[in-house]
């Protein structure tokens, strides 16, 4: 074989070895990011809870980039990894508000959530919408709050979602029908 072809079959090859080696890096990532998020580290070894799953927020109408909107959100997350002496293995979550003049870089939200707890208790918790990152593509929310009432009344709550975009759709806060769905790996702490 020639340089010449050598050259070639090389340069073609880049784009595939690169994208390998993306998919290689964020499954890495993925892999390691949920276990060691933020929440997790500021929390330290005193958490009460540490659960591990993934969370759902619909907006109705979409959040643009540029345009605020009156928004209606809803929230679920489900946390199968909840692992609790007193048997205990999984909690559910639910929060739903009206954020006026919401945009995808600008949600400030103060809500009341419900924990389901997989013994049959609830949590009431009265909870804030406080920070968002974006760390590369993938955005980081963070919730803060503290329960109300029922299991866990007087703790302090933070439940991070690590949003990884959808490829298909990479802009939609530029739509015109806006970010209407997000989705992520989550963390609920309970401190």
């Amino acid at each position: 074989m020639e340089r010449t072809d050598r050259l070639l079959i090389r340069v073609a090859r880049r784009p595939l070895v690169r994208l390998a080696r993306a998919g290689v890096l964020l499954a890495a990532l993925l892999g390691a990011t949920l276990p060691t998020t933020a929440a997790q580290a500021a929390a330290g070894p005193s958490a009460l809870v540490t659960c591990l799953g993934q969370q759902v927020t619909d907006y109705n109408p979409g959040l643009h980039l540029t345009q605020p909107r009156d928004v209606t959100y809803q929230a679920n997350g489900t946390y199968s990894s909840c692992p609790l002496n007193d048997g205990v293995t999984s909690v559910t979550y639910a929060e739903s508000g009206f954020v006026p003049d919401a945009t995808c870089v600008a949600f400030p939200s103060t809500a009341t959530a419900h924990l389901y707890w997989s013994n049959g208790q609830t949590s009431t918790i009265q909870v804030t919408g406080v920070e968002i990152d974006v760390a590369g593509a993938t955005q980081v929310y963070v919730s803060l709050g503290t329960v109300m009432a029922g299991r866990y009344a007087g703790s302090t709550v933070n439940v991070t979602t690590e949003i990884i975009p959808d490829l298909l759709n990479p802009l939609p806060c530029l739509t015109t029908s806006g970010l209407t769905r997000v989705s992520g790996l989550s963390t609920l702490l309970i401190v």
